[in-house]
């Protein structure tokens, strides 16, 4: 992706984790307190679970109460299940996905969000 900036960061050893310098600023937000993002933090656990496929920042069109309420601003981490699931949310309009990722490993590679994939693809058939 152009413009992005990433850095490695050692965790007592040769193993390092690559991040972006937008999730050092989300995670130093946190840190102070000041985040407005609900749910899971840019460096949690379920993030580096072999189990975890994707990262989708969501915003609440409707009271859920498996995720929260209307106008919420949630992260979560997912499996491949879990982000049908949210896909399917989001075409009942329960949700609104505002940004995504495929987790590699633990590191994060943003992808276009789904309703901007089909108008890529409508593009490209006509």
């Amino acid at each position: 992706m152009r413009g992005l900036l990433f850095f490695t960061i050692f965790e007592g050893g040769d193993a390092g984790v690559e991040v972006s310098i937008h999730e050092l600023l989300a995670a130093a937000r946190e840190a102070v307190k000041s985040d407005y993002i609900k749910g899971e933090s840019i460096l949690c656990e379920t993030r580096y679970h072999p189990d975890t496929h994707y990262m989708v920042e969501i915003e609440m069109l409707k009271t859920d109460n498996t995720l929260g309420k209307k106008g919420a601003y949630i992260r979560k981490f997912l499996t491949e299940d879990e982000y049908s699931a949210m896909l399917q949310k989001q075409e009942e309009h329960l949700i609104k996905i505002k940004r995504q990722a495929i987790v590699q490993k633990g590191t994060l590679r943003y992808i276009p969000l789904p309703d901007r994939l089909d108008s890529r693809r409508e593009r490209d058939i006509f």
